[in-house]
């Protein structure tokens, strides 16, 4: 059973430690979902893992009634998570990637929404209380929101995100240094061309032949 103290981890990690093309994919992963560790991404396949395998042994057993029960409530709960679209099969389960889960976490929903400007910022938001789910501040970045629960994700009424002139909200722009300066600084005058006065050539030899005579 173990120490409740040390549970268990609810994910598998990889058959080898070293991979190239498995490493660049997760590099990539993390980068593009602000993930925190590699654990965030193998927890998400663990959880792929289990639904092929579960889809898999309904297939297997299409003719039973029990898995015909199964299999609705199954396509029911991934609908609801925004996994899988209303007319699905199971056949679209054996094709779920771990993006399919980690485009669900409430980190990315946060910046999806507009409500960060990177999806670095919207871990540190959820992380500090600036987000509220369902009306109840939510702590976890990993959370795994629902299509109901999507569209009452807001900023939470105690954060000061609240305020549209916040410099953190995504939008808001201080003014910016080059233009004050251009305001406060006077604008020059262009210069006046000064107008050249043509000279009379000085002709010496004619005023030295008149002296003579």
């Amino acid at each position: 059973m173990g120490d409740p103290k040390f549970p268990s981890k609810h994910y598998n990690t990889p058959s080898h430690p070293w991979q190239k093309v498995r490493m660049e994919q997760e590099s990539n992963l993390i980068h593009q979902y602000g993930l925190k560790n590699k654990k965030e991404i193998w927890r998400a396949d663990t959880k792929v893992r289990e639904m092929r395998r579960q889809a898999r042994k309904l297939t297997a057993n299409s003719g039973d009634n029990q898995a015909q029960k199964e299999k609705v409530l199954l396509l029911a709960k991934l609908n609801r998570l925004g996994m899988l679209e209303q007319d699905s099969a199971l056949e679209d389960i054996l094709r779920m990637s771990p993006e399919n889960i980690l485009d669900r976490r409430l980190q990315t929903q946060v910046y999806l929404q507009g409500l960060s400007s990177t999806v670095k910022q919207a871990r540190q938001l959820i992380v500090h209380g600036h987000i509220s789910v369902d009306g109840a501040v939510t702590r976890v970045p990993g959370m795994t929101v629902t299509r109901l629960q999507e569209k009452n994700i807001i900023y939470s009424p105690s954060s000061a995100l609240n305020s549209d002139l916040h410099p953190v909200r995504p939008g808001a722009k201080a003014p910016a240094e080059d233009e004050t300066i251009e305001e406060e600084s006077p604008k020059e005058e262009p210069e006046t061309e000064k107008a050249d006065t043509p000279k009379e050539p000085e002709n010496k030899e004619t005023n030295n032949k008149e002296a003579k005579k």
